[in-house]
């Protein structure tokens, strides 16, 4: 972002400037990655208050922040006092996106947001400067950070927004304001604080409120009719974009969208969905999506997004970053169609509320009727799917511990083998990944 002086930030923030105006570049959240010239914004979590690290902030090179109650500040440095320094960071975001005359590209829904704001991000590179936001970061804390941290002179912000519960979505709608509107899936996530699918449906929708009337809107199919929608793109089986010839291979998948033929380095249906989602973000915006199509084959996911290790004479097929059902039904649906002796090691679904057991034995049922060759469930929930799988004869175990998970897998491994491992973030499933 261009410099702004701390009087100008005082005013942007409605709060009162102490210390001198001197001029900063960025903002900073955490005081362990302050680069020098950033500002710093004590935000109050629930375990810690940026309040307690403002100095070691200035220590590092900030040469200012935003503060809830007065603190010491060094010589030639300011702090701009707020009544409330989250919603200060909101009116910085709201600032920044009203001086922004690029095009800003909203990403929701129940997987693969984080795949699909990375790949949309890279075809429109080809076309020209692109600001995302960082990682994961679609929080209500996340998203303003990184709209305050954006540069003005791109052409494209592409922005990821989270959900787990009504009103999140309809938060982060009025910061970006976006252009083109997607959901990338809808299925079972956080039914803890969602309560059921509807509102699951209800919660992602929000992304399509206040719609100017040139935005559109990119969707799959399926889930097309629960939306009263103007302008619309679909993808996915029956949608506008969708995929056919799939054939897929422990090289990859390849494909074909009307007329062009395509692939990906991930061998997973998955990501194949989140290629045709980005194809009709290229269409939304105006741009022909066919010529743009072909940078698709050099596109990596970040890592534990189905990223292949190979070792030895097996394959490990690590996605675990998260899980949930529809992500889980994906994963195995693409295990089961690599050649080899497939193993499923499945760490619990959290979140899932009292659907929990049947989601769980849903999955187990799942890895029966893919022909899934050997199932390893850990988690205290996968037990259901665990019994699930031993009542359809399929070779499986479960284990409460991860050193009991290991072993069971390290028996199970032979020649050939292609391993899934996958279960939600609290799980931590990539500490399996690591030690197999």
């Amino acid at each position: 972002m261009g410099e702004l002086s701390a009087r100008e930030l005082a005013s942007i923030c409605r709060g009162k400037l102490y210390g001198e105006s001197t001029t900063f570049s960025g903002f900073c959240i955490d005081s362990r990655e302050v680069k020098e010239g950033n500002v710093f914004v004590a935000l109050r979590g629930g375990r810690h208050d940026g309040h307690d690290f403002a100095q070691e902030a200035f220590s590092r090179g900030a040469v200012g922040a935003i503060v809830q109650r007065g603190i010491k500040v060094p010589k030639g440095k300011f702090y701009v006092l707020v009544d409330d320094t989250l919603e200060a960071l909101r009116r910085i975001a709201l600032y920044r996106r009203r001086l922004f005359t690029g095009r800003v590209i909203g990403v929701a829904g129940s997987a693969g947001k984080t795949t699909t704001k990375e790949m949309i991000a890279f075809l429109l590179s080809k076309i020209g400067k692109v600001c995302k936001t960082p990682k994961n970061y679609n929080s209500q804390i996340g998203l303003p950070f990184s709209i305050a941290n954006f540069e003005e002179d791109c052409q494209f912000w592409v922005v990821e927004m989270g959900a787990s519960q009504k009103g999140d979505v309809k938060n982060l709608v009025k910061l970006a304001k976006p252009h083109v509107r997607v959901i990338t899936a809808i299925g079972e996530e956080h039914l803890e604080t969602f309560g059921c699918l509807d509102d699951v449906i209800v919660g992602n929708g929000e992304i399509f409120e206040d719609m100017q009337e040139r935005d559109v809107a990119v969707l799959p199919k399926y889930v097309s009719h629960c939306y009263e929608l103007k302008n619309v793109i679909t993808f996915g089986e029956g949608g506008d974009l969708q995929a056919t010839n799939i054939k897929l291979s422990k090289e990859g998948i390849t494909f074909q969208v009307e007329d062009v033929s395509l692939s990906l380095r991930v061998p997973s249906l998955a990501v194949l969905e989140n290629a045709l989602c980005s194809l009709g973000v290229l269409k939304a915006l105006g741009y022909n999506w066919k010529e743009l199509s072909h940078h698709l084959a050099n596109f990596s996911p970040a890592p534990q997004r189905f990223h292949l290790i190979r070792k030895g004479s097996f394959l490990i097929i690590d996605d675990t970053y998260n899980a949930n059902p529809p992500s889980v039904r994906k994963a195995l649906l693409s295990l089961s169609l690599f050649d080899g002796y497939r193993i499923a090691l499945l760490g619990d679904m959290l979140e899932l509320g009292p659907m929990s057991e049947a989601y769980h034995r849903e999955v187990g049922k799942l890895c029966a009727e893919l022909g899934i060759d050997a199932c390893i469930f850990y988690g205290t929930h996968m037990r259901f799917a665990y019994e699930e799988c031993l009542r359809h004869g399929v070779l499986c175990y479960h284990s409460s511990s991860k050193e009991e998970a290991l072993r069971y897998l390290s028996s199970l491994i032979r020649e050939g083998s292609v391993i899934l491992v996958k279960g939600s973030r609290g799980m931590k499933m990539e500490d399996l990944v690591r030690e197999i």
